[in-house]
């Protein structure tokens, strides 16, 4: 590394600057201070200690207090926790960690990788036991945490993932509908073509194509926020090609959807069907319960701790894990009932 020393900044050296002079990652940097999780051969790490001796690097206050070198602190982002679904995944995550005597550091990205990045690099300074990730985006600067991807497979090799079967929920709730004989279902969707995207548009073009209906020009793409779906629901109702059926991709868009029909003057279901996915609470409960495809957000949160333990504390192999979802009858699609 040469003995000639120039005058040292007044800036003290940070993780990075030690992986950048002992030519690694700031990963592996990061296992040779804490002793692990992953092994470091002897000679990458003499050259991290060359380099942490070299610059005078030293380590964070808290991060050099914290029992293996990390908190009891769990990082969970979320894209917007005002979305019934992410918040009560949210309640669950945070409910779990505390079980296992963790506190979660909640971040909502707004669907913005920037602010995602921004997010996941501070919870990385407090030295938390891993980060939950609902987006499938790879971290755009490598680090040390440990990563479980939510509901997405994971982008990064090395990094495990607990997702739903959507293709399954998807399929069961058209299926659904098509048993009840209707064959006009319109699929209202999201903006978004990928992750969970692609199985709860997969599964509705599956099930109309096994029953022999047409799925173009039924597909609506509209944002998960009410007040811009509900414009995009409205035009579909008031047109002369309203349909008989539709199947929301999302509970939120499923009760968008109801609440458009009432104020059109349209009866739900016997005008118009309607099914969503998700099970959230506000949809499930009531005198008037939405027909759903209900998920196990209790059972999804033990599965992210156990995934996240498992490949990184106890030497297993990261993988993905898959729940299925089950069909929530309720009183939209049609079904006799006693209301």
């Amino acid at each position: 590394m040469g003995s000639k020393r120039t005058a040292r900044s007044t800036r003290k050296p940070t993780l990075l600057d030690v992986s950048r002079l002992a030519g690694t990652s700031t990963a592996v940097v990061s296992y040779v201070l804490n002793g692990g999780p992953r092994p470091v051969s002897d000679k990458t790490r003499v050259k991290v200690e060359e380099a942490i001796q070299l610059l005078g690097y030293r380590r964070n206050p808290l991060a050099g207090a914290l029992s293996g070198g990390r908190s009891n602190l769990i990082g969970l982002l979320v894209p917007d926790t005002a979305n019934a679904f992410f918040g009560e995944l949210s309640r669950c995550v945070e409910a779990e960690g505390r079980r296992r005597g963790l506190l979660t550091l909640l971040g909502n990205t707004g669907y913005h990788s920037t602010l995602g990045d921004q997010y996941a690099e501070a919870f990385a300074e407090l030295r938390p036991r891993g980060i939950f990730v609902t987006t499938g985006e790879r971290p755009r600067h490598e680090d040390e945490t440990p990563r479980v991807y939510l509901q997405w497979a994971a982008p990064e090799p090395g990094s495990p993932s607990v997702t739903f079967n959507d293709l399954q929920g998807a399929t069961l709730a058209v299926e659904h509908l098509i048993g009840h004989g209707y064959t006009d279902i319109v699929c209202v969707a999201g903006e978004i073509e990928v992750g969970p995207a692609v199985g709860r548009e997969g599964g509705w073009r599956q099930a109309m194509a096994a029953a022999g209906l047409p799925t173009d020009g039924r597909l609506i793409r509209t944002s998960f926020d009410r007040v811009e779906a509900e414009r995009a629901v409205r035009q579909v109702l008031e047109s002369d090609t309203r349909p008989r059926a539709i199947y929301a991709t999302t509970d939120e868009q499923a009760l968008v959807t109801i609440r458009t029909a009432t104020h059109l003057g349209l009866r739900v279901p016997e005008d118009l069907a309607v099914v969503g996915f998700d099970g959230i609470r506000e949809a499930r409960l009531g005198a008037f319960p939405l027909t759903t495809v209900g998920l196990p957000l209790e059972e999804f949160a033990v599965r992210a701790f156990d995934a996240l333990d498992e490949a990184f504390y106890e030497g297993g192999q990261a993988g993905t894990v898959v729940l299925d979802g089950t069909l929530s009858i309720g009183v939209t699609c049609g079904c006799p009932t006693d209301r």
